[in-house]
């Protein structure tokens, strides 16, 4: 008998000891071959039919280095017989994606993927236009020159303005007043619509912490307010001009048409210059918390402008604070909300509700409590700095 041979025709060298066993070595299977047809000494080797090493990186010595040869670890091949996804979770070694479900895959060792955490999103208030600059023209020269006076030129204002019924003429002032914000919020809504509803789509994230923020803040400006005027200071409230002017038509206006103008209408248009152009577009230019120091010395000059025309003289330091501090707590629950113009105007549509509800209804009541109970007046010495809160 014949020396058993390898199928390269040369001697096996372990062939007496696969005799000795009772097995040729044509029928010891090869540890890196799969179960099939085995080739017999000195033949070329025969495949299973489709290729003839299946387990071959690329197919064998017919595809070798062929990268596209198919194969069961060829990375362009169809799965072998490890299953539909190869040895390794996959049809190749290497890292795999994280939807592959092998036993060397991240989720068989019990890991799964983590979401990207979510983060406060960016309202993009965009860029400066010359719409902006026009509306802030209209807005500024307005007001100093007393243009928006030009609408008691109306007949029927005219005539509530000259009425010698003082709540007749007050409610025509108001009129005025109503007038010129919804002329302006409309302009301010036409060009800052997009931005306000980017704003609205983002104040999602977290948005209970914000809500809460809003009469946490509101109380934390109060605190401010009274440790500044009454302990620092050592004074007492001050009502700006411009504050007794809207007490005076608060008298003659119904509640509802007081919120609709000083509660949503007016802080839309002041949040549209003082946060959005101010804070939001110029912080394309300067740094966002520059912009916000601008933003809060500003704002209170609006409420002083008979002041620094030289037709007033309430522009102290007490009757300032108060704007200040507001004009800080809008401005950086502004920025710290991704620059978030809705945001803006609830903190100041909160500000101002409350405003008219301690005019409206608790000042009333807190001044018959004193009638009726003079010793209470040290308890209720606080309420017209509460009152007095800047609209």
């Amino acid at each position: 008998m014949s020396s058993p041979q390898n199928p390269y025709g040369e001697p096996s060298p372990d062939a007496g000891d696969q005799q000795h066993r009772g097995r040729g070595p044509e029928q010891q299977p090869s540890p890196w071959a799969a179960p099939g047809p085995y080739p017999a000494a000195g033949q070329p080797p025969q495949g299973t039919g489709t290729q003839p090493y299946p387990h071959q990186p690329y197919g064998g010595p017919a595809g070798y280095g062929h990268p596209e040869a198919p194969g069961p670890h060829s990375p362009y091949g169809p799965p072998g017989a490890h299953g539909a996804q190869g040895a390794y979770g996959s049809q190749h070694y290497g890292p795999q994606p994280y939807g592959a479900q092998g036993p060397h895959s991240p989720q068989h060792y019990g890991w799964q993927p983590q979401p990207p955490r979510r983060r406060q999103q960016d309202s993009e208030p965009g860029r400066f236009t010359w719409w902006d600059l026009g509306a802030t023209l209209f807005y500024v020269i307005g007001f100093l020159t007393g243009l928006v006076g030009l609408i008691g030129l109306v007949p029927a204002v005219g005539d509530m303005l000259n009425s010698a019924d003082e709540d007749t003429a007050q409610f025509g002032m108001f009129l005025i007043n109503g007038i010129s914000y919804a002329v302006l919020a409309v302009i301010a809504l036409a060009l800052s619509g997009s931005a306000l509803w980017r704003s609205i789509r983002r104040f999602g994230y977290l948005w209970w912490l914000k809500l809460l923020l809003v009469p946490v803040g509101w109380a934390v400006m109060l605190g401010v307010n009274i440790l500044v005027v009454v302990g620092i200071l050592g004074a007492d409230p001050e009502t700006s001009e411009n504050q007794a002017a809207i007490d005076a038509m608060l008298g003659a206006v119904p509640f509802l048409g007081a919120v609709l103008v000083i509660a949503v209408l007016g802080p839309y248009v002041e949040e549209y210059f003082f946060r959005h152009l101010l804070i939001g577009k110029l912080s394309r230019h300067l740094n966002i918390w520059v912009c916000g120091a601008i933003s809060v010395v500003t704002f209170p000059l609006l409420h002083f402008i008979p002041a620094l025309i030289g037709l007033a003289e309430d522009l102290t330091a007490v009757a300032v604070v108060p704007y200040v501090t507001m004009g800080a707590l809008i401005t950086v629950g502004y920025i710290l909300s991704g620059r978030n113009l809705f945001y803006a105007w609830l903190i100041h549509a909160f500000n101002n509700f409350i405003s008219l509800v301690m005019a409206y209804f608790v000042q009333p009541w807190a001044e018959g409590i004193l009638e009726d109970y003079p010793e209470l007046d040290a308890g209720l010495s606080l309420l017209p700095l509460v009152a007095a809160l800047p609209w």
